[in-house]
């Protein structure tokens, strides 16, 4: 809870105007809250675990009986686990912000490698307490997530997998996806009735260490989706690309280019966070003040989306072609937009003070 707040309360605005602070003025945000938990978080997270189990599955059929045909299956079986996880990976709220459970599905950004060379080395030495989930799960969160299940499957010699030259590598493979479904199901449960989080968020109150009011649930859910689209700016685009200077661009920085999942990854994180907005409700506390905000706030996420999904390509390709990367640029420059109108307008309209900027982090 103590990690929670230190990320919430940063978030939560001072409400501005007279008006704003009249008890009862808008609509309650308990509905949009309520919305949010049944339309949003926990079909998102039955997805992943889904996805998660597929992958796992697929790991008991490689180290089984390895071919080309399974090695292909657990690879495609990875692809919709990453994207899966892009869709809900920027709610940082309940399960996923305790035991360290955001890292240990993926652990990025990760400027130094760690978790490349500590997976190199666990399979250089054939270190077998990598090939026990219980075991993985009390290790480095960098060598245990999606991260170590990329090199593993798409790294320098993953195709021994296919070969059955490499059992070590498929059953470290195996233990990693193990524990990501185990972590998988345990989110599921965190926003189940009868957990502790739940009650917490449902019900701003005077008491609540949460959120106090409506005012202050709306400025937490609004923040999730600017800070998790800053941070696909930032930690996603802005891994691999310098807008400003191509001779500083950083291909293989880049989340998921063994795999050539960053750009479908980006896609579904900017998807992910446009059906939170979407499957909230949450502009009915705007709808007063600017009725038609909904509707240019979903053009938006649907200019990037469409932007992402065009740029369909290998990421040194992406950067190496002028046109592409001019696409990339644009991308992000289309985030930032999504950024404003959420930070300023949408802020604004819904009651919120814009002396305080999502976007700066103020």
């Amino acid at each position: 809870m103590i990690r929670l707040l230190t990320f919430i309360l940063p978030l939560v605005l001072i409400t501005g105007g007279a008006e704003a602070a009249q008890a009862g003025k808008g609509p309650s945000i308990e509905p949009v809250l309520e919305r949010m938990v049944t339309d949003y978080v926990r079909p998102h997270y039955a997805d992943f675990s889904q996805a998660a189990s597929g992958l796992q599955a697929s790991f008991v059929d490689l180290c089984g009986a390895p071919s080309e045909e399974a090695l292909t299956a657990s690879r495609k079986a990875f692809r919709d686990a990453a994207y899966q996880w892009s869709r809900i990976e920027w709610l940082r709220l309940g399960a996923v912000m305790s035991d360290n459970r955001l890292e240990r599905i993926l652990f990025f950004p990760d400027r130094k490698g760690t978790g490349r060379k500590q997976v190199q080395a666990a399979l250089a030495t054939k270190d077998d307490s990598v090939t026990d989930a219980a075991s993985l799960a009390g290790k480095s969160v960098a060598m245990q997530g999606l991260g170590a299940l990329e090199f593993i499957l798409f790294g320098t010699g993953s195709e021994d997998l296919a070969q059955g030259e490499a059992s070590h590598r498929c059953r470290f493979g195996q233990a990693a996806a193990t524990n990501i479904t185990t972590i998988a199901g345990k989110l599921i449960a965190g926003w189940q009735p009868g957990s502790d989080f739940l009650p917490i968020f449902l019900k701003p109150g005077p008491s609540n260490p949460l959120f106090r009011d409506d005012r202050e649930g709306l400025s937490v859910l609004l923040g999730q989706m600017i800070h998790g689209l800053e941070a696909i700016r930032d930690t996603r685009i802005g891994a691999f690309l310098d807008t400003e200077n191509p001779s500083h661009d950083r291909a293989k920085s880049a989340l998921y280019w063994r795999s050539e999942m960053t750009l479908p990854s980006i896609s579904a994180g900017i998807s992910g966070l446009e059906a939170l907005f979407n499957q909230s409700g949450i502009e009915v506390v705007a709808q007063d003040m600017a009725p038609r905000l909904g509707d240019t706030i979903r053009f938006e996420f649907n200019q990037a989306i469409a932007t992402a999904d065009s740029l369909d390509a290998p990421i040194e390709r992406l950067l190496a072609d002028p046109q592409t990367r001019e696409k990339l640029v644009y991308l992000a420059y289309a985030v930032k937009i999504i950024i404003g109108r959420l930070d300023q307008e949408f802020a604004q309209a819904g009651g919120l003070d814009v002396g305080f900027s999502f976007g700066d982090g103020d």
